[in-house]
């Protein structure tokens, strides 16, 4: 299974933001960006997209804790899309 689309919808600093992984064969991509470029911020949306979003968060400051919203696309080994959102 690989992630094709990261969507933060409403995660942090982001609102509708999209980061598309689906280019490339291997699998392997590098996000970089400048200092406060929001990092850190989409590898939590990660970690909470697959582990839930705890009550006690630190990306609360725009979207409050209710409305936010993470979403991504993945791909199975036999080309299946799924797409998930969690809230």
């Amino acid at each position: 299974m690989r992630i094709d689309e990261l969507h933060l919808a409403a995660f942090g600093p982001f609102t509708d933001n999209v980061l598309n992984f689906n280019q490339g064969r291997q699998g392997f991509h590098l996000v970089y960006g400048d200092n406060e470029a929001g990092k850190s911020s989409a590898l939590r949306a990660l970690r909470y997209l697959l582990y839930g979003i705890p009550a006690r968060t630190q990306d609360d400051f725009i979207h409050p804790y209710a409305k936010m919203r993470i979403g991504a696309t993945l791909r199975s080994a036999d080309g299946t899309l799924l797409r998930l959102t969690r809230r």
